[in-house]
């Protein structure tokens, strides 16, 4: 009897690989050789399933950013959750959170350099702001430009405190991220309500 593939679970291994790899070695180091012994198959695998190097590391990016779309979605349908719950998600709070950003962190390098990545980085801020700026609406803040520029100031905040914690873990451990970054939010959300 022939072996069953699971094709969309080699996908996801062979990204999570990836992922991975660009944390533990940054970006410009990745191989296709790299992602396929962490992956435990053959590059000729990683390959089938990816046209490029570069369609393996996007997929990658695109895990990332989805796991936590996924994670903050799940928690909005919780009627507990408020804005700092869900942001907390997107903060490196544990070791899937730090792979998280470690993988960000790598792509913002190189798309300071490559004009087709920083475009992908553009359209990810943009789909982000849109993202928070629901959230915003749905919790009674009238649209605008204050509205706008309230989910910007957000981003800001929440990369400043993910970078600062990805670099300097021990002054900044999830407990010092999440009352800094609620503390920062409740004085954006003050504004937005004057």
């Amino acid at each position: 009897m022939p072996k069953i593939v699971d094709h969309q679970e080699r996908r996801r291994a062979i990204t999570g690989a990836a992922c991975e790899v660009i944390a533990a070695d940054g970006l410009r180091a990745v191989t296709m050789r790299d992602i396929a012994e962490r992956a435990g198959c053959t590059t000729g695998m990683v390959v089938y399933y990816f046209q490029s190097k570069e369609a393996v590391l996007l997929a990658a990016l695109t895990s990332v950013s989805q796991a936590v779309a996924d994670r903050m979605v799940a928690l909005a349908d919780d009627p507990e959750a408020d804005l700092a719950m869900l942001l907390r998600e997107t903060l490196p709070m544990d070791e899937r959170r730090l792979l998280e950003w470690r993988v960000w962190i790598a792509f913002w390098d190189t798309a300071a350099h490559d004009p087709a990545l920083a475009a992908e980085q553009r359209n990810r801020y943009r789909s982000w702001s849109e993202a928070l700026q629901l959230i915003l609406r749905t919790t009674g803040h009238a649209s605008g430009p204050h509205l706008v520029e309230a989910a910007e100031i957000i981003m800001t905040i929440v990369d400043g405190i993910g970078l600062q914690a990805v670099f300097d873990p021990d002054r900044w451990p999830p407990d010092r991220q999440e009352t800094q970054m609620r503390r920062q939010v409740a004085h954006v959300l003050a504004d937005l309500t004057l």
